[in-house]
């Protein structure tokens, strides 16, 4: 149930699981992808509004926190090999062990302000409702 409060974080994971299917933020996506590269390069349909936040990410647009410290992408992928080091049985176990952590701390650990989400729609003109916004999330505080 939707507090009425707007939480200061969003789970970015969360966010994008409630935009992905949504037709304005798809086209959005897929025209920022046709701007931004060739549209042979489009990512597929289902990956189109994960792949717009992470250009938004990338860009320097949309800051990404863990544990409420913006990072970097370096610092995410940092963080990922190193828990995958130290879980890893094997070289052969890396990889998957390294997939799986991937997961995780994208899906469960990393989010953004709900303050820069606004930041990106005077910057960008995409819009994010506000009843989205107001709902508190698993992850968010």
């Amino acid at each position: 149930m939707a507090s009425g409060k707007t939480p200061e974080y969003i789970l970015l994971s969360a966010l994008i699981g409630k935009l992905e299917n949504i037709e304005y933020y798809r086209v959005f996506a897929k025209s920022l992808a046709r701007t931004a590269g060739s549209a042979d390069s489009l990512p597929p349909e289902d990956e189109l509004v994960r792949e717009m936040f992470h250009h938004f990410i990338k860009e320097n647009e949309l800051p990404i926190h863990h544990n409420e410290s913006v990072v970097s992408l370096d610092f995410v992928e940092s963080e990922i090999h190193r828990r995958a080091v130290a879980k890893a049985g094997s070289d052969e176990d890396f990889e998957r062990v390294r997939e799986l952590e991937r997961q995780l701390v994208w899906g469960k650990e990393i989010s953004i302000k709900v303050q820069d989400l606004r930041k990106l729609y005077a910057n960008k003109c995409i819009v994010f409702p506000k009843s989205l916004l107001a709902e508190k999330n698993p992850g968010g505080t």
